[in-house]
Order: C-alpha cells, then sequence, then structure tokens
C-alpha cells in the first residue's frame, strides 16, 4: 500500500503516512542528524604534544651569576670620558667594567692587554651564545604554537565541510521529497508541508551550527615566558643575567626607554584586547587558534626584541677593536 493510492482510506493514509516519516523523510533526515552529530564532537581537545617539553630545557642560570650588576657602581672617570652610555651599559652586561679600566693604561705590558683582549672577547662570545639560545627556546614556543593553532583550524574547517554537505542534502531531501508528492496531486496530503517546516529548520539549525563553530586544545606551560616578561621584576632562571640586565636597562638609548618597555607597550596596543587574554599569561588553559595565532605573534616579538641586543654587541665588539 502507498501513501500516493488516491483509493487508500483514512486509516491506511495515517499508516501511510507513518511509513513515509520513517521510510521516504525518516532515514535521509537521521543521515542529516548523523552527520551533523559527528561533526560536533568535543569542543576542546589535549594538545597531542607536550606544549614546552624540550623548548626550555637546559637553560638554568643559578641566581649568584647577577653579581656582574655591582659594575653599575664601579665606573671610571676613563670610561666615561672615552665611550658613550650604550658601551658602558653593555660594559655593565658583560661583566666587564674592571679589565676595561685595566685595558685603557697606557703603559700596560702588550701580553697583559692581550690577555685581558681575550678575557673581554670570551665574555661577549659567552653573552652571544646565551643569547641565542634564549632566542632559540622562545622560537621553539612560537613554531609550537603556530603547528597547533594550524592543527585547530584544519578540524575546524573538517566540521564546517561536514556541515555544508548535511545542509545541501537536507536541500535536496526537501526539493525531491515535496516534488514526489505534487507530482502524486494528492490536495490532502499535507506532507509537502511537514517537508518543508522540517527542512527549513534543519537547515537553519545547521547554518547555526556553522556560525557557531568551536575547536579549543587545552596546553599548558607553567614556565611562562610571556607572564615572566610581562609581570616579573626578578630574573627568571632560563634568562641569561646578561640578557635580563641589558633588556630592563634604560641607559643603551637616547630615549631612556628599555627594550621591555617598547615591547610591553606594542604587546598593550596590539595583542592584549582579544578576549580571553588572560590565558596568554597563566600556566595554561583553553586555547583557540586566534588566541594560539596572539600567543605566536607575542613571542616573535619578543624574539625580535631580544634579537636588537646583538645589534648592540656589535657596537661593543668593534669599540673594543678601535682601541689602540
Amino acid at each position: 500500500m502507498t501513501i500516493l493510492g488516491k483509493t487508500a482510506t483514512l486509516s491506511n493514509m495515517k499508516q501511510s503516512s507513518c511509513f513515509f516519516s520513517l521510510g521516504f523523510f525518516g532515514k535521509p533526515f537521521l543521515l542529516v542528524l548523523f552527520l551533523n552529530c559527528s561533526c560536533i564532537g568535543n569542543k576542546v581537545v589535549t594538545s597531542p604534544t607536550a606544549f614546552q617539553g624540550e623548548c626550555l630545557q637546559g637553560l638554568n642560570f643559578e641566581s649568584g651569576e647577577d653579581s656582574f650588576l655591582a659594575d653599575s657602581l664601579k665606573i671610571g672617570m676613563k670610561l666615561q670620558e672615552n665611550f658613550d652610555d650604550k658601551f658602558i651599559d653593555m660594559a655593565i652586561a658583560l661583566n666587564v667594567v674592571d679589565d676595561l679600566e685595566n685595558y685603557l693604561i697606557e703603559d700596560l705590558e702588550r701580553i697583559e692587554k692581550l690577555e685581558l683582549k681575550t678575557r673581554i672577547f670570551g665574555k661577549i662570545m659567552k653573552m652571544d651564545i646565551e643569547l641565542h639560545s634564549l632566542m632559540s627556546a622562545i622560537d621553539c614556543e612560537e613554531e609550537k604554537a603556530e603547528q597547533i593553532a594550524s592543527f585547530l583550524e584544519k578540524e575546524l574547517r573538517k566540521k564546517e565541510r561536514n556541515l555544508t554537505v548535511a545542509a545541501i542534502i537536507t536541500g535536496a531531501i526537501v526539493g525531491v521529497g515535496t516534488g514526489f508528492i505534487l507530482a502524486a496531486d494528492n490536495s490532502r496530503n499535507d506532507w509537502p508541508e511537514y517537508i518543508g517546516i522540517a527542512g527549513g529548520l534543519t537547515e537553519v539549525f545547521l547554518g547555526l551550527s556553522i556560525l557557531r563553530l568551536d575547536k579549543r586544545v587545552a596546553i599548558r606551560h607553567s614556565k611562562n615566558i610571556l607572564r615572566d616578561v610581562y609581570e616579573s621584576e626578578d630574573r627568571p632562571a632560563y634568562f641569561p643575567p646578561s640578557t635580563w640586565y641589558y633588556f630592563n636597562s634604560k641607559n643603551n638609548n637616547n630615549q631612556e626607554v628599555s627594550l621591555k618597555d617598547q615591547l610591553l607597550e606594542r604587546w598593550e596596543a596590539y595583542n592584549m584586547n582579544d578576549e580571553g587574554v588572560a590565558i596568554l599569561f597563566s600556566d595554561g588553559g583553553e586555547y583557540s587558534p586566534e588566541l594560539l595565532k596572539s600567543r605566536s605573534e607575542m613571542l616573535d616579538q619578543l624574539e625580535s626584541q631580544i634579537s636588537l641586543i646583538s645589534k648592540d654587541l656589535l657596537y661593543f665588539l668593534n669599540k673594543i677593536e678601535a682601541i689602540n
């Protein structure tokens, strides 16, 4: 018996209507719901790999290495007369103030001068290696943030594609089903209206689902470089003492604004207006792709700002080479 038959009784019409709802319309509709439910999934996933892991391993500088700060109290007249503030500030960072004072003694023997120069160059090399080691660790975290953001975006595109397919199937079901029923010319059949309403509601639901797509990843970063740079006055253990001093000093440029303060000003202007920004300065949390990109951008800016110290280190080296 078919619902399209014109001789069906009222009782048979009701039974046939139930059959239609499950057979003709119900199964595709269940398929649509299956596709929709299968692409919703869990909105929060755990990072497949450790976020920090190897990035900061091996970077640990004891507090006793901050003794170079006392050099700021030993600046003699010779250094002040022969060099600018940028050079002197780098000398403090390198802990070579005493060596430079001795190096400037005119009647110093050649061997003694060579020993002093070798010691100064050794400290320059050490600072340069420490500086690039820190930059490598920051770059490591930056690349991981970008990688996880890319992973989440791929997952979101997959969900969006599934929902779009479900919406297309729904539209096809509504169109074909309505066409069949109208072709039967059964004026007493209300199924075209039912199909239209159900299909319309389903497409609205799918459309809203696409607009509300969300995927986040839970990651941990107990050693938070962004937080330590933004909030901490004390040097983090993984930050080289010489780099931390020079990064915070206001004495190495004409504007009397430290490299750190310049960086924080840009962070506050461009990166700290987004929702959920508090996670960036916490021990971790649920990151969206956008928030991961913000973290990556801030880490990239930090790395770039620290790399400027290399330029001043070269300036210091050239000044040493120019001393007769």
